[in-house]
């Protein structure tokens, strides 16, 4: 019987997630994308995703406005190969150590430099990296990294070859060292590493015209009533349309039911949603026939999880259905108030709500939210408001996440000149009991068509720790190259063709050795 009564709060507990997932990307998903396929007729049900829409892109329009260049330089690097070179320092204004030697090591650091140049080729498919530095009188240089999305490579300042692994080659390898772990299959696939979107467009499109707009054209135009009203927003009162949405019970299940059958029946919803699991969730490791092994039965746990959530349909609770209203002045939702309340059963509830205000001038615009979950008499919310502000180029946000432990506070003053940026930028939490940690980042920024150059400055400070003990200093100039440039196949050691054996003679007698001539080199160099 115990375990019985697990294994059925196990199964609600999968349908409270899937009912959630399927609740949360309808209305996220209708509000961003359903504009693109509406028909321009003025009625509630167009007016209310219109205004989800055209609220969305109003926040998108302020990240613009901010980070406009920074975004067009990011859109570069997906046409064009892009050089990237850091030169990192810092600066200890503390004694690390009270030692006796020679050099403390804070002298060691604020006389040290590290530079990173970085090469990526998106197009191609090719990446490269080259790590050198300073550290008081001694220099390390000649440390290369280079990437497909087939093999990896790295040199080393000590040894003539670059070492190199195929990604086919990974499972083989791994599997002589360890092979209880390892089946010898496994593969590195470093595609993902090259592509510019977290989930494909042909995936996006695909989830977009079979579910979006299918959801869309689920909901009754009866579902939608719009009134005038004036609303409070702040000090002022706005006149606006209130347009209410409502589904009822029947309604919700009907929808949820077919939405569901029609996921159960998706194999190309399947095979994109284990395709982004694994690749986010394992990085670049894909393997091979055993593609399934971090996420086993993959496809069973999805039609059993999908099948739990229709059979409990019968069961399933929404007592008031689905209520959200908004109220649109100047095409823009000023004020929200949605909230659901849903479970497997009478006696699960749970209640989701949101909450909100919105207003704008001819600078600044102003927010509050409040999202939460409120289940067996326990409200669980967390609160976003902010002021965003832009006077010709003149910028000064606030933005304040409260969570029940305390809050996270972004602060930032910039002054936007053409493509020249100058910044001042403060991410702050402050806890419970009011200690306040901050990150304190600086600089400027400049970008010229196909080159950029920036500098940045960053700082800890707290209740306890004054600022500017410790800074850390960012150099980058950044460009479009003319490619890169992998090493010759008689450069490369290839050790994913190698036995262990021949692998660990390899690098006791030639690797070791040389290493060992290299430091001892570096080290009486430098002392």
């Amino acid at each position: 019987m115990l375990e019985n009564n697990h294994e059925v709060g196990q199964k609600k507990k999968g349908f409270n997630k899937v009912i959630a997932i399927i609740i949360a990307a309808a209305v996220l998903l209708l509000g961003g994308s359903v504009a693109a396929f509406v028909l321009l007729d003025n009625n509630p049900k167009v007016n209310y995703f219109l205004a989800e829409k055209n609220t969305y892109d109003l926040f998108v329009e302020q990240m613009e406005d901010r980070y406009g260049s920074e975004i067009d330089w990011s859109e570069k690097s997906l046409e064009k190969p892009i050089e990237n070179i850091y030169e990192l320092s810092a600066e200890v204004n503390m004694p690390l150590s009270q030692g006796t030697g020679f050099v403390s090591p804070d002298q060691i650091i604020n006389n040290s430099t590290v530079t990173l140049t970085t090469n990526l080729d998106r197009k191609e498919k090719i990446a490269s990296a080259e790590l050198k530095g300073g550290f008081g009188n001694f220099t390390i240089e000649d440390i290369n990294f280079y990437l497909t999305s087939e093999k990896l490579m790295l040199g080393l300042p000590f040894i003539n070859e670059v070492l190199q692994l195929k990604g086919d080659d990974f499972g083989k390898l791994v599997q002589q060292f360890d092979p209880m772990t390892f089946t010898g299959e496994e593969k590195l696939d470093f595609n993902m590493l090259f592509e510019g979107n977290v989930i494909a467009e042909e995936d996006a499109k695909y989830l977009e015209d079979e579910y979006v707009k299918a959801l869309y054209d689920a909901l009754p135009d009866e579902a939608f009533e719009s009134v005038g009203e004036t609303v409070k927003i702040g000090n002022d009162n706005v006149k606006s349309e209130k347009i209410t949405f409502h589904l009822t019970e029947e309604q919700v299940k009907e929808i949820l039911n077919d939405t569901l059958t029609k996921m159960a029946e998706d194999e190309k919803l399947k095979d994109i949603l284990l395709n982004y699991i694994q690749t986010q969730g394992t990085g670049p490791f894909v393997l091979g026939e055993n593609a399934n092994l971090e996420i086993p039965n993959f496809e069973e746990e999805y039609d059993q999880v999908i099948q739990d959530a229709i059979d409990g349909l019968d069961n399933f609770k929404v007592p008031e259905g689905f209520t959200s209203t908004i109220w649109v002045a100047e095409d823009v939702i000023v004020k929200r108030d949605f909230s659901i309340e849903l479970g497997p059963t009478a006696d699960q509830l749970v209640t989701l709500y949101l909450t909100g205000n919105l207003s704008q001038d001819k600078t600044d615009l102003s927010f509050e939210y409040d999202l939460g979950v409120e289940e067996q008499g326990l409200d669980q919310s967390l609160t976003l408001e902010g002021t965003l502000s832009n006077d010709k180029g003149e910028i000064n946000d606030s933005v304040t996440l409260s969570i029940p432990d305390g809050k996270l506070i972004y602060e930032s003053n910039e002054t936007l000149k053409d493509s020249n940026k100058e910044f001042n930028r403060t991410f702050s939490f402050v806890d419970a009991t009011s200690y306040q940690f901050d990150l304190i980042w600086s600089g400027n920024a400049e970008y010229n068509g196909d080159s950029m150059n920036s500098s940045h400055e960053l700082s800890v400070a707290s209740n306890d720790i004054a600022q500017d003990l410790v800074v850390l200093y960012i150099d980058k100039e950044a460009k479009v190259s003319d490619g890169i440039e992998l090493p010759k196949e008689d450069e490369v050691k290839d050790i994913g063709s190698m036995s262990a054996e021949e692998l660990m003679t390899y690098f006791e007698t030639e690797v070791a050795p040389q290493f060992e001539e290299w430091l001892m080199s570096v080290i009486g160099f430098g002392f």
